[in-house]
């Protein structure tokens, strides 16, 4: 029977405020005492019986011993069937279970002090005096305020304060727009003057930098609370409208602290209908336990509309809770009717516990309402007009439990009434010191001193990347000690020539090194998914691992974090970004499969990679890798759509890269191993940090041509944005095309021209950076050419992928106005050709003769002239 109870009760718990959806009790068969063969509970007697190990009942110090069977009877419904509905018979191990257990019939004996009475009562009520001076001041703004929820305020303060006392230092804080303005004035310091400050059309940031803004719900802070002695630095992280696209971003960011010696907890914040809906949740929750990934668990907080926008929840998930998501990997699921203040306070406290016992997830469902509709402006009773005939019925729930307070003799009607009037009092007064409010610096500060913003990228952009060259020898050495490669590594420095993957491994152990971060992460990339990289050797017969290019740096182990990640693009892209935006020294790397996969995750992309610094002011270093190129592998395995993150990129064709001031990210498609090797490091190297997108080659990683000399690597060497033909020592007058390409062409272009004797007609530069566009570099080289050969010689562009797909779109203009800068001194002709495939819907055929063809025509296009 008790199992049953901890089984079964919550099928019968109380958790619907409005009583709309109040379960009918005795409707579960397996609570029914007859089936125990307990067919009258009160004619049992008072017979006692020993419950130690069994039921616990009263206090967590003093349980008793013993207890007849209506007291245990009617215990197990007051904690199991009241207004907590407990889930945690599906947990993986007893001792969870028998844990959880004790808690909750522990603390059922203990009811809130006055102390905490008061507290809870004085946060809602100041809560509500928020919405109710929003709703006055700007009747027009959509404010998504907590109105039918209130107690979540109060949940928050209950939870931090819990992680506090348990030794956290740093908590992380993902949520959407529902409370978010309450949470952030009421509890988080956000002054009410810069919110209201934003409201009447302000600036949220300080006026040298440069950004675009968000909107309200999308504001975040940083900040430190106080909880007795113990003080915690809290980050509410800003956020985009995708709901929980959020929630692997606070991950990562958390992750970050972590790596960097700090007690760090993430607790995520979501709506009813977005948690049971969207996939992001179940692919971060698939995180929770990977080694690379894990954050000693998450409390999750779901605020519990019980209504998605228009959509009743009937039709919008197919659970009987939104948050029985959780159970894909073992939560436990806290619900709780949220106008119970004493059992939102117990939920809270076994939540902060239960993570720091177990370093598991787990999840507390608030089950309220909305007071209004999805947004204040939005009439919900022409949808649910029955729900609403209820809600608009109801007092609200701060002025009901104040009530409650005034009867309990915790506070008194005028006392609950100085607060609301103080409060609005301040905020008031916080409305009245808009006009004079400047918004602060709270950017670039911390961890962040010493990056600036990109505000001269040409300029800042060129950093030394080059590396000690013993050192560089002695990483790679140690990485392939067991590789054909050393023989060539112990030649003479003029004559070693390395590979990609030895590039790579160069740059990763150079950084560490120098003491920064590094991290990489993606499917299959500690072999890499070409069997290039094998940064981990494993023995053949026991399968236990070896990280041998550590042995050569030392404290490195701890500074470097390689793992594979799961079959997710979305969530693992996330955790990427936020680990890069807690600190700028760690230099974080994720490599898809192919690069076909990265719109998996192009949530991420779009709304924080490619946009975040521009709404938000945060700076990340982000690096993906995707392997690209034309190999006919088909349509799925072939491109990463260059085109695409051109199309993202804030490169105005109307500015030169010298003035140039708000660069999103950069894009680069390098043909050299040592041009790879330096964008790595140039992400670290700068004074600041922007996202970095590398389309990294397949079928050159093995191509005996595609190698570097060692002293391309060496101390004193930069990145090359432009690479071209040794044209100092060539008679341009026998020059007749100039073909630009980018990336692995090249290799096929050279060739084919050496096949054809072309070297003296044929000129070809490669543009190893693609964005922001290399125009200084480009005019460096062509103002050493004769303007009379310019006019008369052909420019083409010549690419693999189709004319609408590429960079063709994004680089034919910027070549025109390169050229014709040059040569007339204006953007007058267009000047630029194209050699590539034809437009298409897919990226790449699947048909062997066809590629075959495609790539005969380029070829014969490009030289023949």
């Amino acid at each position: 029977m008790v199992r049953a109870y901890r089984n079964y009760g919550h099928l019968e718990a109380d958790i619907d405020p409005l009583g709309i959806n109040t379960p009918k009790k005795g409707s579960t068969i397996e609570l029914n005492p007859a089936i125990y063969h307990l067919k009258d509970i009160d004619q049992v007697g008072s017979t006692a019986v020993d419950i130690d190990g069994i039921v616990h009942i009263g206090s967590a110090q003093f349980p008793k011993k013993t207890a007849t069977i209506p007291e245990i009877v009617n215990h197990l419904k007051d904690v199991y069937c009241g207004n907590i509905a407990a889930q945690f018979s599906h947990l993986e191990t007893t001792k969870e279970q028998l844990w959880l257990a004790k808690q909750l019939e522990a603390l059922q004996s203990e009811n809130m002090s006055s102390q905490e009475q008061k507290r809870a009562m004085k946060l809602m009520v100041e809560s509500e005096a928020f919405d109710h001076f929003m709703a006055r001041k700007f009747p027009g703004v959509k404010r998504y305020g907590l109105e039918g929820c209130e107690s979540m305020i109060y949940a928050m303060d209950v939870v931090m304060e819990q992680l506090a006392q348990d030794n956290i230092s740093d908590i992380v804080l993902g949520m959407p727009h529902r409370g978010r303005l309450n949470l952030l004035t009421g509890l988080l310091n956000f002054p009410a003057r810069a919110l209201f400050h934003k409201v009447k059309g302000g600036y949220e940031f300080p006026e040298e930098l440069i950004a675009t803004g968000d909107v309200l719900s999308h504001l975040g802070i940083s900040t430190e609370l106080v909880y007795g002695d113990k003080k915690v630095s809290l980050s509410l992280l800003n956020n985009p409208s995708h709901l929980e696209a959020i929630n692997p971003v606070a991950l990562g960011k958390t992750r970050a602290k972590i790596s960097h010696g700090k007690n760090a907890a993430c607790i995520l914040m979501h709506g009813d209908a977005s948690f049971a809906g969207q996939g992001i949740v179940a692919e971060t929750f698939t995180l929770s336990r990977l080694p690379l990934f894990k954050t000693g668990g998450t409390i999750h907080i779901i605020v519990n509309n019980q209504i998605g926008f228009t959509t009743a929840p009937h039709l919008s998930r197919s659970t009987r809770y939104s948050g029985d998501v959780g159970k894909m990997v073992g939560c436990p699921i806290l619900a709780v009717n949220a106008e119970n203040v004493d059992d939102v306070r117990k939920v809270m406290i076994i939540a902060a516990k239960y993570r720091a016992k177990f370093n598991k997830d787990i999840i507390v469902e608030l089950f309220g309402y909305r007071r209004h509709g999805h947004n204040e402006l939005d009439e919900p009773s022409f949808t649910q007009p029955k729900m609403y005939q209820v809600i608009r019925s109801k007092q609200t729930f701060p002025v009901a439990f104040s009530e409650q307070c005034v009867k309990n003799n915790v506070t008194t009607p005028q006392e609950v009434s100085k607060i609301r009037e103080n409060y609005t009092q301040h905020l008031d007064n916080e409305y009245k010191a808009v006009d004079t409010y400047k918004p602060e610096k709270r950017y670039f500060l911390g961890d962040w001193h010493n990056i600036i913003q990109a505000t001269d990228f040409s300029k800042l952009s060129l950093p030394i990347t080059g590396y000690n060259m013993k050192r560089l020898k002695e990483i790679a050495i140690a990485s392939y000690h067991i590789s054909q490669r050393l023989q060539s590594l112990q030649k003479d420095e003029k004559d070693i020539h390395v590979d990609w993957a030895t590039a790579e491994v160069m740059a990763f152990g150079s950084l560490l090194d120098e003491g920064y971060t590094v991290r990489l992460s993606g499917q299959d990339v500690i072999r890499g998914t070409f069997n290039q990289r094998h940064l981990e050797f494993v023995d053949q017969e026991n399968e236990s691992r070896i990280l041998p290019m550590l042995g050569a740096i030392p404290g490195a182990k701890e500074r470097f974090e390689l793992g594979q990640s799961p079959l997710s693009e979305f969530a693992v892209m996330g955790f990427e970004y936020g680990y890069t935006i807690d600190n700028p020294n760690n230099f974080s790397v994720m490599e898809m499969q192919f690069g076909d996969f990265f719109n998996g995750g192009q949530i991420i992309i779009d709304t924080f990679i490619g946009s975040g610094e521009d709404k938000w002011c945060l700076c990340s270093g982000l690096t993906l890798l995707l392997p690209h190129g034309m190999d006919g592998a088909g349509p799925e395995h072939s491109s990463g759509r260059i085109e695409r993150f051109l199309q993202l990129c804030d490169s105005d064709i109307n500015t030169d890269e010298l003035v140039q001031k708000r660069v999103n990210m950069c894009v680069v498609n390098c043909s050299t191993p040592a041009n790879y090797f330096h964008v790595l490091r140039r992400q670290m190297k700068r004074k600041f940090r922007k996202p970095l997108i590398v389309f990294t080659p397949k079928i050159l990683l093995k191509k005996k041509e595609c190698v570097s000399n060692l002293a391309e690597f060496a101390e004193g060497t930069i990145f090359q944005r432009v690479l071209t033909d040794d044209y100092k020592h060539k008679d341009l007058s026998k020059v007749k095309r100039v073909l630009f390409c980018s990336g692995k062409i090249y290799y096929d272009l050279f060739e084919e021209r050496a096949k054809r004797n072309m070297e003296e007609q044929v000129l070809i530069i490669r543009l190893e950076q693609l964005s922001p566009f290399p125009f200084e570099q480009l005019y460096e080289v062509m103002n050493n050419w004769n303007k009379e050969w310019m006019k008369t010689v052909e420019w083409t562009w010549v690419q693999e992928e189709h004319e609408n797909m590429g960079a063709y779109t994004f680089v034919a203009p910027r070549l025109n106005k390169a050229i014709n800068t040059v040569i007339h001194g204006d953007n007058r002709y267009n000047l630029i050709g194209y050699i590539g495939r034809i437009a298409a819907s897919a990226p790449a055929t699947g048909l062997k003769y066809v590629h075959e063809a495609e790539v005969k025509h380029i070829m014969n296009s490009a030289f023949k002239f």
